[in-house]
């Protein structure tokens, strides 16, 4: 039997505010475009007003660190690197388990491949 080799083994964790997974998450999303669809899924999802400087902000930060790419002028068109793609991943996997309490009722991979974390254009 051959052993089992883990491909992102030496990566940390990686670094993102929930705030700046949910930004991450939501640029990822088909059904945004403009930047009134990401302020209004953003505000649905946290029960309160996203203002766009902290949208904006995120967005900066995580550019900063790999782990998205300017498009255009608008927020909604930045797009997740590969980097961006494995981080979002990681976590909401992290939080599937958070979730599940490690009872292993929750299938974080399954749950995974559900999720298209890229759009169409070819943002990823």
């Amino acid at each position: 039997m051959s052993d089992v080799i883990q491909i992102h083994a030496d990566r940390r964790v990686p670094d993102l505010s929930v705030f700046e997974l949910a930004v991450a998450s939501a640029i990822s999303r088909q059904v945004i475009t403009n930047d009134e669809d990401l302020q209004e899924i953003l505000s649905d999802w946290f029960l309160r007003q996203v203002r766009v400087p902290d949208v904006s902000a995120a967005l900066d930060s995580m550019v900063e660190r790999g782990i998205v790419r300017r498009g255009d002028e608008a927020l909604c068109g930045y797009g997740l690197t590969p980097d961006g793609i494995n981080a979002v991943t990681t976590l909401y996997g992290g939080c599937i388990r958070m979730i599940d309490r490690g009872l292993g009722l929750l299938n974080p991979s399954m749950i995974l491949a559900l999720l298209n974390l890229t759009k169409e254009s070819g943002h990823a």
